[in-house]
Parts: C-alpha cells; sequence; structure tokens
C-alpha cells in the first residue's frame, strides 16, 4: 500500500509532501510527550486510520486541499495528544483573553473535524455514483454519528481503563464540564454543517474522477 502511494512521486509529489510532513510531526510528537498514558490512547486511532487513509486516497484519488485538510486536522491532533487536550499550553491565550476557566483546544478539535473532514466523507461517497445531494447528506451523517460514538468510546475507555480513579479521569476529560459531552458532539455537527455550506457554495465545479484516475 505504501509503496503503490509513493510510486508517482512525481504527479503526487502534493500529497507525499504532506504524508511526510505528517510522518516526521508524528515522530517529534511521540518524543517525551506530557502524558504518556493519554498519548498511546490518542494515538490509537491515528495509527489504524493512517493506512486506512491512503488506501481510500489510492481508491478514490482525493482532491488535494481535502487531503490538505485531513493532514492540518491530524497535525493538530497530534499536537493534542503530545501535550493532552486539557492543558494545551499554547492555547491557553485563548481562554485567557476570553477570562474563562477552561482550555477549549479540545472543543476546537471536534469543531474542526466536522469542518476539515466532512468533504473527505463527501467524496467518498459521491464518487461511488451517489447524488450530491444524497452524498452531503450521507457525509453530514457519518460526522454526527462519529462525534457521537467517539463520546460513547469515551466512556467506555473511562470505565475500563480508570478503574482506581474514575472521577479524577472525568475531571480530565471535561475539564469540569458537566456538558462537555454534548458540546463536542455540537461542536462537529456546527463544523460539518459550515463545511456543508461552503462546499455547495464554492465546490459546484467539483466533478468525479474518471476511471483512468481511479486506477492511477
Amino acid at each position: 500500500m505504501f509503496k503503490d502511494f509513493f510510486k508517482n512521486s512525481f504527479k503526487y509529489s502534493f500529497k507525499n509532501y504532506l504524508v511526510i510532513i505528517f510522518v516526521l510531526t508524528w515522530i517529534i510528537l511521540a518524543i517525551n510527550p506530557v502524558n504518556f498514558n493519554i498519548w498511546v490512547l490518542e494515538n490509537i486511532l491515528v495509527v489504524t486510520l493512517f493506512p486506512l487513509v491512503l488506501w481510500l486516497d489510492k481508491k478514490y484519488n482525493f482532491n488535494n486541499l481535502t487531503f490538505l485538510s485531513l493532514t492540518v486536522y491530524a497535525i493538530l491532533h497530534l499536537f493534542g495528544a503530545h501535550l493532552t487536550y486539557n492543558t494545551m499550553i499554547y492555547f491557553n491565550w485563548f481562554s485567557e483573553w476570553f477570562g474563562w476557566q477552561r482550555n477549549y483546544y479540545d472543543q476546537l478539535i471536534h469543531f474542526l473535524f466536522g469542518l476539515m473532514v466532512f468533504v473527505t466523507f463527501f467524496e467518498i461517497f459521491y464518487h461511488q455514483g451517489i447524488s450530491k445531494k444524497l452524498s452531503y447528506l450521507i457525509a453530514f451523517l457519518f460526522i454526527s454519528s462519529i462525534g457521537a460514538w467517539y463520546e460513547v468510546l469515551e466512556g467506555i475507555t473511562v470505565a475500563v481503563l480508570c478503574t482506581d480513579n474514575q472521577q479524577a479521569c472525568i475531571e480530565a476529560l471535561t475539564q469540569g464540564d458537566v456538558l462537555d459531552t454534548q458540546k463536542d458532539i455540537l461542536y462537529a455537527v456546527a463544523g460539518s454543517t459550515i463545511a456543508w455550506l461552503l462546499h455547495r457554495l464554492w465546490g459546484s465545479g467539483f466533478s468525479r474522477p474518471t476511471k483512468s484516475q481511479k486506477s492511477q
């Protein structure tokens, strides 16, 4: 899979560079994370989804902007995993600016998940011959479902791994916000809604790849 992805380095040089930047960033941020256990948990999805994204790109030939959005989003997640979301020091200025008590980097990432990953799902379904309107709807439902299921899995993880002090784990994840789960889902939905509207306005010229493009 990786060999096929890098085989045509000239034509796909932009995506290759993005992959290289992502891998180098992952290696650097894997060094001495703030909390190793949290880093491992946050990177399970990264390790699982990275080869899947390469395979999907080979099959559906994502738009360069779509691939860039995925890369930027993944790198922002890596920073959150390295520094932990609730103590993201480089985002403290935002909370201090508004006089807020909690760090909102985690909710920003949920919002960006909807905003930056929405078009990826749209392209997957649109490239299969599904109409544009239905592809938009399915992509929106996927983002909403994944956002909700992520919160469910987060709760299961706390129940399974934080047997000694579940309250401390919950406090670390929610930063004391009793509506943290609902807000995370809402931010993802809001991000995908904005992405939907923006793509409808400026993505009207988007076309399906030809058979030769898909086979490359």
